[in-house]
């Protein structure tokens, strides 16, 4: 007679095969449905159901509509016909109205001889759409879902460990009088600020130059400029011809005063 084993409520029955799983569940006080309906037997009736191939009977339409694959089946439409394992869902209320004795999941980790999950078309929480090996048909290596970001991450942090030993090792060996260069070489925010204002400081000089360089060789400019050197000649000029006549007159008065001495 096929062996029926509900490992969550520690439970073992042998029973005639045939048999729905949920009649059988029905007969421990095992409650294998979640309830829309309280009462009404109307809800979510799915287990995941471990045996050998042809414990169970094959996959109903209606099993296949509700995304049943893999070890996921419905109880009220699957039928024992071998010995199987039977986990079923947590959270349904138990019919007998008494605690349900729920196993710790089980864990490789700490237990090296707890069951694994198989590689089969069920979902878990690695593969939410059932494991690539089973439900693919590529030849590319299952990625598990985070695995990419994880590493990504991963290279990105040992980039940066990477360049931060090449800075450190960079100021190092620097001289002492090349710190500055150093300084503004690495990267940072006051680096690119003091990079900014000497770009500022440069370009007002050029701009300065410039301008000077334009009124040295404009011919308006030169012209503006001997203007008043022109101004300055003419007046020095037009002072200097009474001082001529000044002299010119000079010895005419010392020959009038000579005559009017000699008169008297």
């Amino acid at each position: 007679m096929p062996r029926v084993t509900f490992v969550n409520e520690h439970r073992t029955v042998e029973t005639e095969p045939g048999r729905l799983l949920s009649a059988i569940a029905a007969e421990l006080g095992i409650a294998v449905c979640r309830e829309t309906f309280r009462g009404t037997g109307i809800g979510d009736y799915t287990c995941w159901v471990k045996g050998e191939p042809g414990a169970t009977s094959p996959l109903t339409f209606l099993e296949k509509l509700l995304g049943a694959r893999g070890q996921r089946r419905m109880a009220n439409r699957t039928r024992v016909l071998g010995d199987v394992q039977v986990w079923t869902q947590a959270g349904p209320g138990n019919r007998l109205r008494t605690p349900r004795p729920i196993a710790p999941p089980p864990s490789p980790a700490t237990d090296p001889e707890a069951p694994r999950k198989p590689i089969d078309a069920s979902g878990s929480a690695a593969f939410p759409y059932g494991d690539p090996r089973a439900v693919g048909h590529g030849k590319r290596e299952p990625v598990a879902a985070g695995a990419l970001e994880a590493k990504a991450a991963k290279e990105k942090k040992a980039k940066a460990g990477a360049a931060a030993k090449a800075t450190e090792g960079a100021a190092a060996k620097a001289p002492e009088g090349a710190g500055a260069e150093a300084d503004a070489a690495a990267p940072g925010p006051a680096a690119k600020a003091a990079r900014t204002a000497a770009k500022t400081i440069k370009v007002a000089g050029t701009a300065a130059e410039g301008a000077a360089t334009a009124a040295e060789t404009t011919p308006a400019a030169e012209g503006a400029a001997t203007a008043p050197k022109t101004a300055t000649t003419a007046t020095e000029t037009a002072a200097s011809p009474p001082e001529a006549e000044t002299h010119a007159s000079g010895p005419a008065a010392t020959a009038k005063e000579r005559e009017g001495g000699t008169s008297e």
